[in-house]
């Protein structure tokens, strides 16, 4: 049994996430009595909408709301002696026959309208970036020995890059008995050469920008803002790190964390010196950069002209034309 009273309830897949009370978005983890595995209420949990909601009611505030002293509050019991249990790894084989199909990833879809094809295949083949049924996209963890910890799954839209739905996990949809997850930074396998610069971004789709605009970085991403914290940091000792927060909350979240850090760790403030909306990302900063250059170089132009007239891109693709302005 946990020595800790209440926690978080672990991802069980949609039916474990509700509608958050603030927001309204069905975002919202409730906390769970390790006890007796029952909820306390239906608005004591946190929303995972970190930015752009906040929301987080402790199982220490529903209790004082009730009426409880401070020295009645049962959230933890004596501690134990912990069991440790070995991480639980994934067939090599399922990661490797996922890396191909890119004409039916949205997330692979939609990146080629920013950047070459040649240089987003390769860059989601070295980052283990994989294709799930239903155009889905697959986010592998894998740690520097080459072992596969798990996958993440998520569904983008193709032409917005915006995630879909909700996040699934490879060991859940493939049903894997008693896994021990122990995540490890996406991009954890790159991280052999320790001259090569360190980026760490957010979330994995912002790694992938960010290796694609940024590519003399190893991208690395922890999977939200709260999955940052000083002790996995100091794991990085002896790289030479940046951290890619998003704007706003996060970057001053994760500038107090690299001042805690036991290595000089830079946080790069690029994102705060724009005019992005806050919780806006490197994902963001790269699709405005490059949407203005494409509005104002010569592929708009010719964009208009295929537009009003239907045989022209025909024509064009045809004779290998080559449109000088």
């Amino acid at each position: 049994m946990s020595d800790i009273r209440y926690s978080l309830e672990k991802y069980k897949g949609r039916s474990t996430r509700y509608h958050c009370p603030q927001c309204h978005q069905r975002t919202f983890t409730r906390y769970v009595d390790n006890h007796t595995n029952k909820h306390l209420s239906d608005y004591t949990g946190r929303c995972n909408r970190v930015e752009k909601c906040g929301y987080h009611f402790t199982p220490k505030m529903y209790f004082v709301k009730n009426g409880y002293k401070l020295d009645d509050f049962p959230i933890s019991t004596p501690k134990s002696k912990p069991i440790i249990k070995p991480p639980s790894c994934i067939d090599k084989r399922l990661m490797q026959a996922s890396l191909s199909n890119y004409h039916q990833n949205n997330f692979a879809v939609g990146l080629s309208k920013y950047f070459p094809k040649l240089m987003v295949l390769e860059v989601l083949q070295r980052y283990f970036v994989g294709t799930a049924k239903g155009n889905n996209t697959i986010f592998w963890q894998v740690n520097r020995l080459g072992q596969v910890r798990t996958g993440k799954v998520m569904l983008y839209n193709s032409k917005t890059l915006k995630r879909v739905g909700y996040i699934n996990w490879v060991h859940h949809i493939t049903k894997q008995k008693d896994f021990n997850l122990k995540q490890v930074f996406f991009g954890a396998h790159l991280l052999i050469d320790k001259t090569i610069p360190v980026a760490i971004a957010e979330g994995e789709k912002n790694a992938i920008f960010g290796a694609l605009y940024y590519p003399q970085y190893n991208w690395i991403a922890v999977g939200s803002i709260e999955m940052l914290n000083v002790q996995k940091l100091n794991t990085l000792k002896g790289y030479q790190v940046t951290l890619f927060p998003d704007k706003g909350k996060a970057f001053d979240k994760w500038s107090k964390i690299a001042t805690s850090a036991c290595f000089d760790v830079h946080v790069n403030t690029v994102l705060e010196n724009t005019d992005l909306n806050e919780g806006d990302d490197i994902a963001d900063l790269v699709i405005s950069i490059k949407t203005k250059q494409y509005l104002t170089g010569p592929e708009a132009l010719i964009d208009k002209f295929k537009r009003n007239n239907k045989y022209l891109g025909v024509l064009i693709e045809k004779f290998d034309l080559i449109i000088s302005l």
